[in-house]
């Protein structure tokens, strides 16, 4: 399954990506209409950004009308991520599990430095499902959801053990991977859950958008090649859900 990133906020982006969506970068409704009516969407990954205490600090309650702008706008199932500080991102999921209750919303992310109790009771109580993100280590991995476990089933939890691109350590990445998946198929039921990447993590690479000699390609055709090719060797590693951001890798990598 692949999903088109939307952000609540304005933010830098690449200009091969911006090029595509740039009327609606201030509506994040708008912006997840346009992935899924125009470019064939088969999920929304929202980025709360906004409620980083070092960005806009957004209060709970207005991140959950946002989500809920987004439930109105589109029919795809949705995956909401938090901005990575623990104590806000647990604030604000509890929040929109409870405001969205029985929309299966995919969570992203439960980590082991975040109150893993009151965020799998936030997710089992009102029927969601969560992204269990651990940095490049097939033990933690394991150790995040035997703590999950406790009050999670196995089948509300996706592995993410983090998207590293192409060039910037994509070798580590889809080692981790594989080798997670392998884990998976030969019976570990600590690591026999659907896996995730954050394949847009391609356009971190200085490559992908900067301005390069000319034997480099021009960047509108270098950026999506960039993640294209970062996700199609996540594929190859086992990967089962996508979060991209350029609507032509996208559409390579389905094809």
């Amino acid at each position: 399954v692949i999903s088109l990133d939307v952000f609540d906020t304005k933010i830098p982006l690449a200009k091969p990506v911006k090029a595509h969506f740039s009327e609606v970068l201030e509506d994040p409704a708008a912006w997840a209409k346009l992935a899924v009516e125009k470019f064939g969407a088969e999920m929304v990954n929202v980025h709360l950004t906004s409620i980083d205490p070092l960005v806009k600090d957004t209060p709970a309650a207005e991140a959950s009308k946002t989500v809920e702008n987004i439930l109105q706008a589109v029919k795809v199932p949705l995956a909401i991520g938090g901005c990575g500080d623990p104590q806000k991102d647990l604030q604000v999921f509890e929040r929109i599990a409870e405001m969205a209750k029985g929309e299966r919303l995919l969570f992203n992310s439960v980590t082991l430095d975040m109150d893993m109790k009151k965020m799998a009771e936030a997710v089992n109580k009102n029927e969601h499902v969560t992204i269990a993100f651990t940095p490049m280590d097939m033990n933690k991995a394991r150790e995040l959801n035997r703590k999950l476990f406790e009050n999670l089933p196995r089948e509300q939890i996706v592995i993410d053990t983090t998207t590293a691109a192409l060039g910037y350590g994509l070798d580590y990445a889809f080692t981790t991977m594989e080798r997670t998946r392998l884990a998976g198929l030969m019976g570990d039921l600590e690591l026999a859950q659907p896996m995730a990447s954050g394949t847009t993590n391609a356009w971190a690479a200085r490559e992908a958008w900067m301005k390069m000699p000319p034997e480099w390609g021009p960047t509108e055709l270098r950026g999506p090649i960039w993640e294209t090719v970062t996700a199609s060797t996540l594929l190859l590693a086992g990967v089962d859900y996508f979060m991209m951001m350029h609507p032509a890798a996208v559409k390579t990598l389905k094809d």
